[in-house]
């Protein structure tokens, strides 16, 4: 598989949340891929960040700066480890969302924070809340704790791995049923509520535990509750319906608020962004009074 060996710097807006000397926050627009990888070898966050970094007002980091400006190497690896978890060979970038997921991203500016960063989601200091659009209601107070792993068809996709032994239907358990190695998955924890629920689609807070690759998505469409928009793991029939009345093709998954230690002061930080306008448009026709109980993500 081809791999990126260089990042070009390209001027592109960036919605930048908080920014020190030593991390920038930022709100993610939908469309918008966190590093380079085949298919989206420029258009960025890593390549905006390259750009504006270099004329920051706090400085460019350790990462951006040098004799390689316009082309900052990056070590490769494989995209098929990434579990959201910790990732370390984009320089700064500690965790990552989804090309068609909007919100808050953190990335190191320094060697030393990213070290603390990464300790940080690697023991699970950093919490990470998120709003989504689903079609039907996951239900209120809701503990989905259930192994994810790729799938074993389709490698670009994950799902919830069986319980091996539960049976089905069959009566036949899946350890009974598998003749080849048994998949254990890696232990994936949400935690769910229902906010708003108009009849067909809801309004649902997932705050996740860990941070396996398309945890939330996964476990969404396990509860028979998929995200609306989800070309991967949701509702043919929806989706069409969502592109063809509002024009909207991605999954409408934001991730609105994210709770984490300065890595160098220490101090308690809390970071919230608002929705973009297309899930805001679907948020409020599903949940009227969303502006008033929620306006930190509705202005």
């Amino acid at each position: 598989e081809e791999k990126p060996t260089e990042i070009v710097p390209q001027d592109l807006p960036l919605n930048i949340l908080y920014e020190d000397e030593h991390m920038i926050v930022l709100n993610k627009a939908a469309g918008m891929v966190v590093h380079p990888a085949a298919g989206n070898w420029d258009g960025t966050v890593v390549n905006a960040l390259a750009h504006y970094l270099l004329q920051s007002p706090y400085g460019a980091g350790e990462f951006v700066g040098t004799e390689t400006d316009t082309k900052t190497a990056v070590q490769a690896n494989d995209p098929a480890r990434a579990d959201g978890e910790v990732i370390s060979f984009r320089p700064g970038i500690v965790h990552r969302l989804d090309k068609g997921t909007t919100g808050i991203l953190v990335v190191a500016k320094t060697t030393q924070s990213l070290g603390a960063l990464s300790e940080a989601f690697a023991e699970r200091t950093v919490k990470k809340t998120y709003l989504a659009v689903t079609v039907g209601n996951p239900g209120k107070r809701v503990t989905i704790d259930k192994p994810i792993g790729r799938h074993p068809i389709h490698r670009q996709r994950m799902r919830v791995v069986p319980d091996p032994h539960r049976r089905d239907s069959s009566g036949i358990a899946p350890k009974d049923r598998l003749t080849g190695p048994k998949q254990k998955g890696r232990r994936a924890l949400s935690y769910v509520d229902t906010l708003a629920f108009d009849g067909k689609l809801s309004i649902a807070q997932v705050r996740i535990e860990t941070g396996r690759t398309h945890q939330i998505r996964v476990h969404l469409q396990d509860r028979h509750t998929p995200i609306f928009g989800d070309d991967v793991y949701g509702i043919d029939a929806w989706n069409k319906k969502l592109l063809k009345t509002h024009g909207i093709a991605r999954p409408l998954l934001h991730a609105y608020k994210l709770e984490l230690n300065h890595p160098i002061t220490g101090e308690k930080m809390v970071f919230a962004a608002p929705m973009a306008d297309d899930m805001k448009g679907i948020a409020s026709a599903v949940w009227p009074t969303g502006a008033e109980e929620f306006p930190e993500v509705f202005q």
